[in-house]
């Protein structure tokens, strides 16, 4: 049996340590996803918990973890289109469920908000300096208005920059181009 095999299976059991894996693991891209279609952080927690709930009352039914990312985000994905049905007309417009109902904008969604998933986890992973660096660099701030924000050299951002930046490519290997684009 393999180790995927027996972990689906353990879940199926009720084994809250795989169910409390899964849930670290998916909570923050399902917010991030929801974020995109609803503007109230607390309605996206609440539809994310639901779906959680919900992937555990049904956990004797998956059948592999792909099954489980599939049911989450479908169910994240279902319980906004039905939020948005529900707002007002005024607040929301039809291309929003429209564009929130095509498979592509799905997709799309998905792996920009676990890329951004795993971005954000490796900056929280640099030195606080370097991560105060790579952070004010993705908001546009130059050497020089980082160095006088931080009360240090421009050369000393330099270094810290290019120390983040060593540290960021080898633990995102294959995601190079993303961050070309996300710290350009």
């Amino acid at each position: 049996m393999g180790n995927d095999t027996l972990l689906i299976k353990q879940l199926a059991e009720g084994n809250r340590l795989i169910f409390k894996r899964i849930f670290e693991d998916y909570y923050r891209p399902l917010c991030g996803f929801s974020r995109k279609f609803i503007a109230d952080t607390d309605v996206c927690d609440d539809i994310v918990q639901e779906s959680f709930l919900g992937l555990w009352n049904r956990r004797a039914e998956i059948s592999s973890f792909n099954a489980i990312k599939s049911y989450l985000y479908s169910s994240v994905r279902n319980a906004c289109l039905n939020h948005l049905r529900h707002q007002s007309v005024k607040e929301k417009s039809e291309a929003d469920i429209l564009a929130l109902s095509s498979d592509w904008y799905l997709e799309d969604s998905i792996v920009e908000e676990e890329v951004h998933s795993q971005i954000y986890e490796a900056i929280e992973d640099l030195s606080p300096q370097s991560r105060k660096v790579v952070i004010m660099t993705m908001n546009g701030l130059t050497n020089p208005e980082i160095a006088a924000d931080l009360g240090v050299s421009v050369n000393t951002v330099k270094t810290l920059k290019q120390r983040g930046y060593q540290f960021l490519r080898g633990r995102l290997k294959g995601m190079h181009w993303l961050l070309l684009l996300l710290l350009a």
